[in-house]
């Protein structure tokens, strides 16, 4: 299912392009930078600096205000074009569970069963050894060399 959608998806305008890129950075660089020249040529206006420079700050401020705002709905106006095209081609309900069930088999079969016989199953060369009883605070004789705790198991 994952396969086929990324198929669909590639056959969208500009999928894989720059065009989604723009899409997203351009009104937020547009909007971050209105706000900082919008704010220093305020500073400016307010400090009454001499010449041109905090009127022509204000002006490219608004400008990409201007700017910001218009790709902020063009791209909104793609995505909502994009959902509503594809919202009749969604999976069916029975297919998408079918799909995740398969996907949590997979993950159970090679994730987690393959890692917990790594560790329930001991090392090749590895000694096993009884311990004593559990009621007693003597060590175990397997780990009498290595440390002095009394054996727990």
């Amino acid at each position: 299912m994952r396969r086929a959608a990324r198929h669909e998806a590639r056959g969208l305008l500009g999928s894989g392009s720059l065009l989604p890129a723009l899409a997203v950075l351009t009104p937020l660089v547009a909007g971050t930078s209105a706000a900082a020249l919008l704010l220093i040529g305020g500073l400016l206006h307010a400090a009454d600096a001499l010449g041109p420079l905090p009127g022509s700050l204000v002006a490219a401020g608004w400008t990409l205000a201007l700017v910001a705002a218009v790709t902020g709905l063009v791209t909104l106006a793609a995505v909502l074009h994009t959902a509503l095209r594809r919202r009749g081609a969604l999976p069916a309900a029975d297919q998408v569970e079918h799909a995740r069930l398969v996907r949590r088999q997979e993950l159970l079969d090679r994730g987690m069963l393959p890692h917990l016989r790594r560790h329930l199953v001991p090392h090749p060369g590895t000694a096993i050894t009884p311990c004593s009883a559990p009621d007693t605070l003597t060590p175990c004789p397997a780990r009498a060399r290595e440390d002095r705790t009394p054996c727990s198991d």
